[in-house]
């Protein structure tokens, strides 16, 4: 993980992958759907260094209830960069 590749945040301490050095799987619910999920390690690279996400931000829903989500809102879904899956 690329601490300098973060977007700027302004706290009294980091989120845990900082303190850590990598980013580690982590387990959710979808809070649409109810199913189990995992946000894998390579997701949060690109949402917190590529698509410059909120440190602080996790996972919430699974991959089709953001599709559903985004379509209801009128969202288009972010681009994926260098082959990386947009999740």
């Amino acid at each position: 993980m690329n601490p300098e590749a973060l977007a700027p945040y302004n706290s009294y301490g980091s989120p845990l992958f900082v303190s850590l050095g990598y980013y580690l799987d982590y387990p959710f619910r979808c809070r649409d759907c109810g199913q189990a999920q995992v946000w894998r390690a390579a997701q949060q690279k690109w949402w917190f260094e590529v698509a410059k996400g909120q440190v602080n931000s996790t996972a919430v829903r699974c991959r089709s209830c953001r599709a559903k989500d985004r379509q209801a809102r009128g969202v288009a879904p972010p681009r994926a960069e260098s082959g990386q899956e947009s999740e």
